[in-house]
């Protein structure tokens, strides 16, 4: 088997190293280093800066960022842990990380989970072998060993849209029950009354709040939902929301006049499911999502949903991760970014409904 090292070194052009660009520019050694090493210390006049710049750019010099992590035991690498790169969630939130970091001279690392707990276990010790500089979980329970595993370690963390019950570790997440709130009475508000609900595994925080701002929501009305009314996923895709969605429209004698979805992905499932069953979305029966994930704006019918604007979410969990390298104390904090409801054409007013003073597009709380 051939050696990955020689192959590398096949072929391969001389590295121009500090001393080259050294005597290219008639100054010490020493003095190239502190001004094409950042956080060097030491003055040096702007002339002398600026012709060692020049000259390094003339010779092509790049950094050794191997050996400057064996040196400084910092490899300027963040890791970034998901369930599944092919979510359309997590770009976004990529794209947020980056501008961030970026400009700090920070590279992204991504790891792909598959919802295995042991995998991600993994991927943070094989993270951690590497010295990366901190870790982003996309990927955090409330009840979450990897989270204890990062602090094991020692690791910089932050949670990303989700976060431990305990909230012991940094996370910048969506106010979900803020959203959820929103959605449902919106829905209220348009006359709904036999509504069945979708749900993820209440294991996750995003979750857990969505869920408690469709009950407690309903419940200030004096409604609930009876067990047929309720469907679980056990991952957020089109095909489990699809199962979910058949699974509702099978459990009772009448169909719901609306599916809450925990996801935009579910969603789009329950209204194939929907379709499936001879059913026109939305005469016949409405759906609604959550995440405002791309596309859902122009499948048929266009999706109501709640943006969680996931770039800002990424652009503040970058933010956070900067500060965790500068502060003295390690002492979590938590930032909840608002979410937007977006109304399309997925819902109908429900001129049957109890509530004959709603309108289309109308938001606040359902007054009887």
């Amino acid at each position: 088997m051939a050696d990955p090292e020689n192959k590398r070194s096949e072929g391969k052009v001389a590295r121009v190293k500090l001393a080259d660009v050294a005597n290219a520019s008639g100054v010490h050694y020493s003095t190239v280093s502190r001004v094409l090493r950042p956080g060097s210390k030491g003055r040096i006049s702007d002339d002398v800066a600026e012709r060692v710049r020049s000259v390094a750019r003339e010779l092509g010099y790049q950094p050794n960022s191997v050996a400057a992590s064996l040196r400084t035991q910092s490899t300027r690498s963040i890791g970034l842990i998901v369930h599944d790169m092919s979510d359309p969630v997590y770009p976004p939130i990529l794209s947020g990380i980056e501008a961030t970091l970026s400009p700090e001279g920070f590279a992204v690392l991504v790891s792909n989970t598959g919802y295995d707990i042991d995998v991600e276990i993994d991927i943070v010790n094989r993270m951690a072998s590497r010295l990366v500089d901190g870790i982003f979980l996309a990927t955090t329970r409330l009840h979450d060993p990897v989270v204890a595993r990062c602090k094991e370690l020692g690791i910089p963390l932050v949670s990303v849209l989700r976060q431990t019950e305990d909230a012991t570790s940094s996370a910048v997440v969506n106010d979900c029950y803020g959203g959820m709130t929103d959605l449902t009475n919106h829905i209220l508000g348009l006359g709904f009354r036999d509504i069945a609900v979708i749900l993820a595994p209440q294991g996750l925080s995003t979750a857990r709040e969505r869920w408690l701002g469709i009950r407690d929501t309903l419940s200030q009305v004096g409604l609930s939902l009876p067990e047929h009314r309720v469907a679980h996923v056990d991952r957020m895709s089109a095909e489990n929301g699809k199962q979910a969605a058949q699974r509702l429209l099978a459990a009772a004698p009448s169909r719901p006049e609306v599916i809450i979805c925990v996801n935009d992905l579910v969603a789009v499932g329950a209204i194939q499911a929907c379709r499936g069953a001879g059913l026109s979305v939305p005469s016949d029966i409405s759906v609604s999502g959550y995440n405002d994930i791309p596309l859902v704006d122009i499948i048929d019918p266009p999706l109501t949903t709640v943006r969680m604007n996931l770039h800002d979410i990424g652009k503040e969990a970058g933010e956070l991760m900067l500060e965790q390298f500068g502060a003295e104390s390690d002492a979590p904090k938590t930032l909840r970014i608002a979410s937007q409801l977006v109304l399309r054409a997925s819902l109908r007013y429900n001129p049957a409904g109890k509530n004959r003073n709603a309108r289309p597009g109308t938001l606040g709380p359902y007054t009887p």
